[in-house]
């Protein structure tokens, strides 16, 4: 324990030495949604030599690629699902967890970093401020988290500067609760916080004769797009979204309305907190093409609890993700012993150190087969596996993933997965299907692995499609 003790850095920012040493440039972005911050921050870096944008979503991080292209700065795509690549390239858009420590660029643009208090993710966004080595950074952040993002800026002694924006486009909040399915109109977009939730509702629209796009968590990537073009080109005239919309996915939204006030976060079920209402309602309202963006809840009571707070300030964040330091893999120790001994350490304020909960799930998964696992006892071999990124409710998915840490070794490639031991049929066989495609590039990715790209690629297109096809049939 002592020794442990010794080797957790004190100072969170002294993992990373090379950014420490130099003398970086925060520009922060602080304004709501639909306020034009990103798109400043995205002015700039089409003009870098060597940049990147770091985002919470695929979706983002392919938008800001397709931008870049548009302004013809050539741009590669990297996510933890795919690599698009481009010749000389001078940008990366990426998804935040995909940065790469080791690069040095001359601007960067980290978005959405009132992420930085997520409890599963929020330590990537930490790791991006203290850690990325480049001379103009520019954070992209709703109001509530700027004194948490100058506090980590301080302790590494960089110079910022800040330029707050305002909304440009007038959000108002009806006074007249919603009824569905009477009062739909074109643009809506109707908010719930489950996979279930959304598909009933599309399905009761569907029923009345309106056809709408949906967006949810376990949607493949390149679906939601396909679902939110659908949208944007005026082909469905109301999207059905879980709080997915909230992370800047930009669609030409008229009114939000909350059919339910309430979710689910993974431990219970508790009411919306203000900053949540204020990020998916200030999706109302699309710059450019409405004037005013409209909120409304479905029924008087939640109508009621919405309109208290979607005007309300929010509660400066308080608590900063924290990761694992990787230096502690060297210690003697089994894994599991460390991860544990880490988390019990009591941080400095405001770091919160992030959930082990799953990651310690799949150490104990592959630890009942750490005899047929080469590998089992090299604990950065070991960390790479129990940190894959996977749905580990899906039981298919995580069988998968042991039959890759069995025989990651076996080959230059890793075996295709196969559709027919996904479940037992319908449209969650193929989410769960996708799922596994996934897996299969992020554990070849992670072990250097030769990845069959023509085969992934038309397995997603053809899964893909036919996700699509139960979709638009109900």
């Amino acid at each position: 324990m002592t020794k442990i003790l010794d080797m957790v850095p004190s100072r969170p920012e002294t993992e990373f030495p090379e950014a420490l040493n130099m003398r970086r440039h925060f520009i922060l972005h602080v304004g709501p949604t639909n306020s034009g911050k990103t798109f400043q921050a995205l002015e700039r870096l089409k003009g870098a030599r060597h940049g990147v944008y770091l985002g919470p979503l695929r979706l983002l991080a392919l938008e800001v690629y397709e931008k870049m292209k548009d302004y013809g700065t050539p741009c590669t795509m990297l996510t933890g699902q795919e690599c698009i690549e481009e010749a000389n390239a001078r940008v990366t858009a990426s998804t935040v967890e995909m940065l790469d420590i080791d690069q040095v660029y001359d601007i960067a643009v980290i978005d959405e970093a009132q992420m930085t208090t997520d409890s599963d993710r929020g330590h990537s966004w930490t790791r991006a401020i203290l850690g990325i080595r480049a001379q103009e950074i520019h954070v992209c952040m709703s109001p509530n988290a700027k004194d948490a993002v100058i506090h980590l800026i301080g302790l590494c002694n960089d110079e910022f500067e800040i330029r707050n924006y305002k909304r440009k486009t007038y959000l108002k909040c009806e006074k007249k609760p919603f009824v569905l399915p009477d009062d739909v109109r074109n643009g809506d977009a109707l908010i719930v916080f489950s996979k279930k939730s959304v598909l009933d509702i599309a399905g009761r629209l569907e029923e009345n004769g309106i056809a709408s796009s949906v967006i949810y968590g376990s949607l493949p990537p390149e679906i939601r797009r396909r679902q939110t073009r659908l949208f944007a080109d005026g082909k469905t005239k109301v999207v059905v979204s879980t709080d997915a919309i909230g992370m800047g996915l930009n669609l030409p939204v008229r009114r939000i309305v909350f059919i339910q006030a309430d979710k689910y976060d993974g431990t219970r079920r508790r009411p919306l907190e203000i900053s949540e209402i204020k990020q998916i309602a200030g999706r109302a309202g699309r710059f450019g093409i409405y004037g005013t963006g409209y909120v409304n809840a479905l029924g008087q009571e939640r109508l009621d609890y919405v309109r208290e707070r979607f005007d309300a300030p929010e509660r400066p964040i308080k608590k900063v993700s924290l990761g694992f330091p990787q230096v502690l893999l060297n210690m003697e120790e089994s894994l599991d012993v460390i991860l544990k001994l880490w988390h019990s350490i009591e941080p400095s304020e405001p770091f919160e150190k992030v959930s082990i909960e799953e990651t310690l799930f799949l150490y104990d998964q592959a630890y009942e087969k750490r005899d047929k696992i080469e590998g089992f006892g090299d604990k950065h071999v070991l960390y790479k596996m129990i940190t894959c990124p996977i749905d580990i409710k899906d039981t298919y998915v995580v069988e998968q993933w042991l039959e890759y840490c069995q025989c990651y070794n076996a080959d230059v490639s890793l075996p295709h997965p196969s559709l027919e031991f996904c479940g037992s049929g319908g449209i969650m066989q193929y989410e769960t299907y996708y799922k596994e495609l996934d897996l299969y590039y992020q554990f070849s990715h992670r072990m250097g692995k030769v990845i069959d790209t023509q085969w992934l690629e038309d397995e997603r297109e053809r899964t893909e499609g036919i996700i699509m096809q139960y979709l638009s049939k109900g």
